[in-house]
């Protein structure tokens, strides 16, 4: 299956099962124009959603409640369907861009569709269908300003995917103190993952800013909604960002945010 109709079906499909379809095969041999979705078709109990201050997450000492911890994984799993969405949009915008680029992100877009499915079945497990509670526009605003994959790398791998290496190893070990074992192993799946997407986003920000003074590009690529506290958590964990290929100089930066 071509990149271009892979990432196309995800994005104009309302049907779950097409966004989470992974081909055996990916060809990239018709790129096509670049070309933008205003949003991704989405069913009407999954359109996105604005956020009431009410509709925030559980806090950590509510845990114990397993409900509380299902609304916490629903919300995960959104935000996995979103970068599944986005990383399509990106193979959209940048026809042109080099081979490994492209595939480095088909690859990561097949793991983040196998996050939403392990997610799925966790949910369900709780009693909890994904779909049956609200999601949100929120890393999708973004989009209109991911002009060049550096801007794409910055924003998605080395902010909102950074900042996961905090908070995924959080939900973990309040799960783990809750006993949610199943709930567990997925946050720590989560997370190994993360690394290596990380990893990737930086490597190939390198690769393709050969020369450049690196942190200035990621610096000025970020969307005007971000800031460089968003690639971390309140919980900082310098381990993961070494296991990413992290620079210490970038690691002191962001533990300073």
């Amino acid at each position: 299956m071509e990149l271009r109709d892979w990432a196309t079906q995800v994005l104009s499909s309302d049907n779950l099962e097409d966004k989470l379809f992974t081909p055996d095969t990916l060809t990239d041999q018709n790129p096509g124009p670049a070309y933008l979705f205003d949003e991704p078709a989405r069913t009407p109990e999954m359109r996105f959603r604005t956020r009431t201050k009410e509709e925030k997450l559980p806090s950590f000492n509510e845990h114990h409640d397993s409900e509380k911890r299902a609304i916490c994984l629903h919300r995960f799993c959104g935000h996995e369907l979103l970068a599944v969405e986005i990383m399509a949009q990106a193979l959209l915008s940048f026809p042109d861009a080099p081979r490994t680029f492209r595939m480095g992100v088909a690859n990561t877009l097949k793991e983040e569709q196998e996050h939403v499915r392990l997610y799925e079945t966790r949910l369900r497990e709780m009693g909890v269908e994904f779909g049956d509670l609200p999601l949100y526009r929120h890393f999708w605003i973004h989009v209109p300003y991911l002009d060049t994959p550096s801007h794409y790398l910055s924003a998605m791998s080395l902010t909102f995917e950074m900042a996961n290496l905090d908070f995924a190893p959080m939900y973990r070990d309040s799960f783990a103190r809750n006993g949610d074992e199943k709930s567990t192993k997925l946050m720590q799946r989560i997370l190994d993952d993360e690394i290596n997407h990380v990893s990737f986003g930086y490597h190939m920000l390198k690769k393709l800013n050969k020369g450049s003074n690196l942190w200035s590009i990621y610096e000025n690529s970020l969307t005007p909604f971000l800031t460089l506290r968003r690639a971390r958590g309140p919980s900082f964990h310098p381990e993961h960002r070494k296991s990413a290929g992290i620079p210490e100089d970038w690691i002191e930066k962001f533990s300073n945010k």
